[in-house]
């Protein structure tokens, strides 16, 4: 695959996979407001798994020379 082409692939995982995370935290930060702490923590610990693979596709969009937008 052409590197412009792989690094434009990961920076719309790299921005679609961070909204949906932070929607995810926020969530969870709700949930656990109302006292549904456990399933507040599921849907904190699903932010925190995106995130990870957020981190990676940052990491490797930089390997490959781009910029991450």
């Amino acid at each position: 695959m052409d590197k412009n082409k792989s690094i434009e692939a990961l920076q719309f995982f790299t921005t679609y996979l961070s909204n949906g995370a932070f929607a995810h935290k926020v969530q969870g930060q709700m949930l656990k407001s109302v006292g549904f702490t456990k399933l507040g923590e599921k849907y904190t610990a699903h932010y925190d798994e995106e995130m990870g693979w957020v981190t990676k596709f940052i990491d490797r969009i930089l390997d490959l020379g781009g910029e991450v937008k």
